[in-house]
C-alpha cells in the first residue's frame, strides 16, 4: 500500500480552527450580553459527556469528538477576545450597538435586525454583524433618517422606523 494511504503516528495533531480576524483597529471584538451568553451554553454542551450513538462506529464516534473538542477550542478562544458591550442608558433615537432596529424598504416592507458582534452574527435570524455594510450605514444615525446601502443588486434605501434596545419578542 502507498505510504500516501497510511496514517503515521505521532505528529499528527489537528490544528485548531483560526480565530475570525480582529477588526482593522485592533481592538477586542464586542458581543452583546446575550450572544456572550449563547457562546458559554454552546460551549458547556460541547464540554458535556455525550453518550455513543448507537450504531455508530468507533471512527464516527471518534470523528465527532474531534469536532466538539475543535469547536469548544474555537469557543474559548472567541470568548477570551471578545468584549461584551451593553446599552447603559438606552437611545431609542439613535442606532448604536445592540439596537434593535426596524427598516422600512422603499415598498413600504419592514424587516427588524438587532446588531451584533461578528461572531454571533445570523442574518436570517435577524442578527447583523456590525462589520456589515448596513449595519455600518445605521450606526449613529436617528429614528426617521433614511439610509442608502450599496448592495450587489444595487443601491436601496431604508427608513428607520423604529430603534429599541429592548428585545421586541420580550
Amino acid at each position: 500500500m502507498s505510504k500516501a494511504f497510511t496514517k503515521e503516528e505521532g505528529g499528527g495533531e489537528e490544528v485548531p480552527l483560526p480565530l475570525r480576524p480582529r477588526s482593522t483597529s485592533g481592538e477586542k471584538r464586542y458581543i452583546t450580553p446575550e450572544g456572550y451568553r449563547a457562546l458559554q451554553e454552546e460551549l458547556a454542551t460541547l464540554l458535556a459527556p455525550v453518550p455513543r450513538e448507537e450504531g455508530a462506529t468507533a471512527l464516527e464516534g471518534q470523528a465527532r469528538a474531534r469536532e466538539r473538542t475543535r469547536r469548544a477550542q474555537q469557543l474559548t478562544a472567541i470568548l477570551d477576545e471578545v468584549k461584551v458591550v451593553a446599552p447603559e442608558a438606552p437611545d431609542e433615537e439613535h442606532v448604536y450597538f445592540g439596537a434593535w432596529v426596524t427598516l422600512e424598504d422603499e415598498d413600504g416592507a419592514e424587516t427588524t435586525y438587532r446588531i451584533v458582534g461578528p461572531d454571533e452574527a445570523d442574518v436570517k435570524a435577524g442578527r447583523l454583524s456590525v462589520e456589515s455594510p448596513l449595519a455600518r450605514a445605521l450606526l449613529g444615525r436617528e429614528l426617521g433618517e433614511a439610509v442608502r446601502v450599496e448592495r450587489p443588486r444595487g443601491t436601496v434605501e431604508y427608513t428607520i422606523a423604529r430603534v429599541t434596545y429592548r428585545s421586541p419578542s420580550a
